[in-house]
């Protein structure tokens, strides 16, 4: 298994790193210390990410996508070298964006409250820009892990909510 990361100093990025490092180590699993590789939260990045990763062998059994963009670039390398998803890669996203649902095989994913994210989002700067010596803050959402066919999990789609990441 293998990670696919965005870009170097995302802090998004950073954080689904660290989940799946977590994981991992919960399934006591081998922990990478970086990703395998980086993307820059596109398709073409996690296309050309991917296409590195399997041209420099062997061809990892299942690749987490930090977003779904980069993963839907991966399943379309992965395709073009006559590789099956899941049968031959497991592949992953985050976000579920509207496309996941819709490519074949459809996408495993983390859901995000985009909208509650949107709102927080809004809020904070309000808040920061009444009052510029507000400290600056984080604020984790939970997601929900969505369960389709592209990591080969289950045959009919799944929800799974609580997580956080």
């Amino acid at each position: 298994m293998t990670f696919l990361a965005g870009p170097q100093q995302s802090p998004d990025s950073d954080q689904r790193f660290a989940g799946y490092q977590q994981a991992l180590r919960q399934a006591g699993a081998p922990v990478p210390h970086r990703p395998a590789a980086r993307g820059d939260f596109t398709e073409a990045g996690g296309a050309a990410a991917v296409r590195a990763l399997i041209a420099g062998g062997p061809v990892p059994r299942a690749i987490v996508c930090g977003n779904d963009e980069m993963a839907l670039g991966a399943l379309t390398v992965l395709r073009a070298a006559r590789l099956r998803v899941p049968g031959d890669v497991a592949v992953t996203g985050f976000d579920d964006i509207s496309a996941a649902r819709h490519v074949r095989p459809a996408l495993s994913t983390v859901r995000q409250p985009m909208r509650e994210l949107g709102e927080r989002s809004v809020r904070l700067l309000f808040e920061r820009i009444s009052d510029r010596d507000r400290a600056r803050q984080s604020v984790m959402l939970p997601t929900e892990v969505v369960i389709r066919r592209s990591c080969g999990c289950a045959t009919r789609p799944m929800i799974s909510k609580g997580s956080m990441w």
